[in-house]
């Protein structure tokens, strides 16, 4: 009240008030001078209580308190006046309050509400509204997935370019798109509205007074005008718009969508989710900033808590010693019980009497000497200094003479002639490593030797031999065992020669595996075997055309009983040794990785033109392009005449892909509404807008042995939702609006995250 009095009014009241008081003042005063002395130290206590600064915070705290009480009880308070992006008209009615489940503080969006709610604007609204600021790449992980928004988006053409003609093309959308608009400019807008401007819907709910509840209660706000208004042809009345009379008519009634997730689509229901839906449009970062604002509230109150003392000061010091003693193996667990013991001391009321420096943890934490041990060695490892002097002190010894003129020409003959061996290793002719008279491995100069590992032979009686590099083929360990079958073991100790097979005895062990295999052998004894093979081979070094041969039937061993760990461990050995020059089988061990690699759904290597003119690269790289372009047709062809043993691996990912396919031909089976609305009118009956898929078809496209496969398949994915059960599996019709939310359901839960056993 005292906002609306004039300058004037103030002055003079003012002007009265400080006459009456006058004599007030005067006796205070002499009453002061009576009394000074029984009232002079209440005085100085009650100043001392007013000047300390937590009576000032604790006043500040109840009165803003006080103000953001009255605020959420009432919603404004009384002297201040509202700003709005849209003042409410008075003839407008006053949208009530809703309980949005965004509403709390601590409350986060209904993504299954959106979901729902971007179905209603894409069905309903999106023929007359825009939502300019809204990519398809925003909807991910919030209402539907990447794949579901990447078929989205490619039904719509988006002009892109120029080309490199200098012209402009069209493109099928993409994710980094942004949801298309329905007309191409504002005047075509107003020309299909009868001038009309329909408003672009990101930011609706933010820029109307009563943001979500005014949304909601226009869309359900829809009624006959009252008697006494008049609402001119074309407008339609609705007693929550300014004025009443409104362009848009209603547009949301009973039935009008069909949710994929089988919620009853009654028009409150379809109102609140597109709500939902916009609501989060206009702020689609309202989750993120709620979860940062209760993690700013809790680190800070944490820091409130210890700025003021509530934790004793030996506590801290305990608290960070063991944060400092902490490593990262034994972080998380340490973490736990130092939270533990706090809490413990804290419900038993022991913070301040418990002897902190005698508390000790559970788990294990590094000593104080074993660290700094460690930054010793790390601190000698790194200081450059010491590592020259160390490099003196040992090149006082065995360092060369300068002066020396022999000493520098056997140098020199030394690095020409290793010169000249790099060079014929390199030309792959001269790859086979000449091996000089060694009783030791006699027994490998039968074919050719390919070792990575190995370096060049020196005669240790050699005087030109350089020290400094040692002579591995002294070492190499040659076994002597004779027994041709032996269990993998794996090495704990330095390998013995009468424990080691050598190299013909290994060559007779493969053979009779490879009988036993035909004859039906248990795998996980020949398995057994094979790994004990090749432990052989390379504690003795041995790389050659053999040792290829194993691995590879090996793999193949275990992709025909399905054992990836197995497989993957040969494949990234044959790499290398390929990597080498060995021959093999290096383009059907190619086509396998490229399988491999899209089961895993990655892209990785280069191929040379020899392996892309093989006939099994081929194969890999169609079966690549027809996951790429979606041709599940062309796919299962190449599955059915898959060459060697690529069809095993295509059996690890063929199911998703049947999955991924059905997916696809359960949504061509279903009829749009434009089009079922152009049967209904041509038609004389009702016209189904589900259609049905025969599992003959099935079984023919997905390339199933027979319709037990068919039916099997259905039911282990949840998707066995059949128009006629009864019928045999032949003329079984597949209901193609029951199968699509499950198959969808099963490909999110089973196949979306790929599980490769074994590393390749």
């Amino acid at each position: 009240m005292l906002s609306r009095l004039p300058a004037a009014a103030l002055n003079k009241s003012g002007a009265f008030v400080a006459s009456r008081s006058a004599p007030l003042r005067a006796a205070a005063r002499s009453g002061s001078v009576r009394f000074a002395s029984s009232n002079a130290a209440s005085e100085s206590g009650f100043q001392a209580v007013i000047n300390s600064r937590a009576t000032l915070a604790s006043a500040t705290l109840v009165a803003a308190g006080s103000l953001a009480w009255y605020t959420h009880l009432y919603g404004s308070l009384p002297f201040l006046g509202e700003v709005h992006a849209s003042s409410l008209a008075e003839e407008g009615l006053h949208p009530p309050q809703y309980p949005w489940s965004s509403k709390g503080w601590l409350d986060s969006f209904d993504h299954a509400s959106i979901r729902r709610g971007y179905q209603v604007y894409r069905e309903v609204c999106a023929a007359c509204h825009s939502l300019d600021r809204i990519a398809w790449r925003n909807l991910v992980g919030v209402s539907h997935t990447a794949d579901e928004l990447k078929a989205f988006a490619e039904e719509f053409e988006y002009t892109d370019g120029p080309n490199d003609e200098g012209e402009m093309f069209q493109r099928p959308g993409k994710l980094s798109d942004y949801l298309p608009p329905p007309y191409p400019n504002e005047e075509a807008a107003r020309a299909s509205n009868a001038g009309a401007l329909p408003p672009d819907l990101s930011l609706i709910v933010k820029a109307r007074h009563g943001n979500a509840d005014y949304i909601f209660s226009l869309l359900t706000g829809y009624v006959d005008p009252p008697a006494g208004v008049e609402i001119r042809e074309g407008m339609n009345y609705n007693p929550y718009f300014p004025g009443g009379a409104i362009s848009m008519p209603r547009v949301i009634f009973d039935g009008l969508v069909e949710y994929d997730d089988g919620t009853s689509a009654t028009t409150a229901q379809m109102a609140k989710d597109v709500t939902t839906f916009l609501s989060w449009a206009a702020e689609p970062e309202h989750d993120d900033r709620k979860k940062t604002g209760l993690k700013a509230v809790i680190l800070f109150s944490a820091l409130t808590a210890i700025s003021l003392d509530s934790w004793p000061p030996p506590l801290k010091d305990w608290v960070a010693r063991c944060l400092g003693q902490m490593t990262d193996s034994n972080r998380d667990e340490a973490q736990a019980e130092l939270r533990k013991v706090i809490s413990d001391a804290y419900t038993t009321k022991t913070l301040w009497t418990t002897d902190w420096d005698g508390v000790q943890l559970q788990r294990p934490m590094p000593t104080s000497s074993s660290l700094k041990r460690k930054l010793n060695e790390g601190t000698f490892s790194n200081n450059k200094k010491s590592k020259k002097s160390q490099m003196n002190k040992s090149g006082s010894h065995n360092g060369l003479d300068l002066s020396d003129r022999i000493a520098l020409d056997r140098r020199a003959e030394r690095f020409k002639r290793e010169h000249e061996i790099e060079q014929q290793k390199s030309r792959r002719a001269g790859g086979q490593a000449s091996l000089k008279a060694n009783h030791h491995t006699s027994h490998l100069l039968n074919g050719s030797m390919y070792s990575r590992s190995a370096s060049p032979y020196v005669n240790p009686d050699d005087p030109e031999a350089d020290p400094n590099v040692p002579n591995w083929d002294r070492f190499t360990i040659v076994g002597t065992s004779q027994e041709i079958f032996k269990d993998y073991l794996r090495l704990t100790s330095e390998p013995k020669p009468e424990q080691i097979r050598p190299y013909p005895v290994l060559q007779q062990t493969l053979t009779e595996l490879k009988r036993r295999w035909r004859e039906k052998a248990n795998y996980n004894w020949i398995c057994s075997q094979f790994k004990s093979l090749r432990q052989d081979l390379t504690v003795q070094r041995i790389k050659n055309d053999f040792t290829v041969s194993v691995y590879e039937i090996h793999a193949r061993m275990a992709l025909e009983h399905g054992d990836m760990v197995e497989y993957n461990s040969c494949q990234a050995s044959l790499k290398m040794l390929y990597e080498l020059g060995i021959p093999g089988k290096v383009e059907e061990f190619t086509a396998y990785r490229i399988l491999m690699l899209l089961h895993g759904r990655n892209r990785s290597g280069q191929l040379t033109p020899r392996q892309k003119e093989d006939p099994a690269v081929q194969h890999a790289l169609a079966v690549q392009r027809a996951i790429a372009i979606a041709n599940y047709h062309a796919l299962f062809e190449l599955y059915l005449n898959a060459p060697n043993m690529g069809a095993y691996i295509m059996d690890h990912f063929i199911d998703r892909e049947r999955i991924r396919a059905l997916l696809v031909m359960s949504k061509a089976y279903v009829l749009s509404p434009v089009l079922l609305s152009h049967l209904y009118s041509t038609s004389c009956g009702p016209v189904t807008r589900y259609q049905k898929i025969s599992l003959s078809v099935i079984q023919q496209e997905l390339a199933f042995d027979n319709y037990i496969q068919v039916r099997d398949f259905l039911v282990l994915h949840g998707a066995a939702f059949f128009t006629n059960p009864n019928s045999p599996d032949e003329e079984k019709l597949l209901d193609c609006r029951a199968a699509g939310a499950p198959l969808a359901q099963v490909f999110e839960e089973k196949y979306r995250k790929v599980q490769i056993k074994g590393a390749v």
